[in-house]
């Protein structure tokens, strides 16, 4: 930490550092979008919208992030959309 700091202003610094913006709005339409992807879909329906595997792939490849840390994200945004603590097991299984 250089001198003419304080700790607090030199925490938030590498707290920012971590931080990442990202563009979550697929959150507001996920339904939406599964409906009308299975609208007229013979067989088993889908679960998961093309938005939202593409943004598990963008930050699994994009940030080199690895699988539990892919599971701990899926975790975390499981109480925003119904449905996807499931959805690791198809990562898991099928991979990116």
């Amino acid at each position: 930490m250089p001198l003419n700091r304080s700790w607090h202003d030199y925490n938030e610094s590498l707290v920012e550092r971590g931080r990442i913006l990202m563009d979550i709005s697929f959150i507001r339409s996920s339904n939406k979008e599964i409906r009308k992807m299975n609208e007229g879909k013979v067989g088993a329906l889908f679960e998961y919208s093309h938005s939202y595997i593409q943004f598990l792939a963008s930050l699994k490849i994009g940030f080199k992030i690895a699988y539990r840390t892919i599971q701990g994200i899926v975790r975390g945004l499981s109480d925003y959309i119904r449905g996807l603590k499931k959805c690791i097991l198809h990562i898991l299984e099928e991979g990116f």
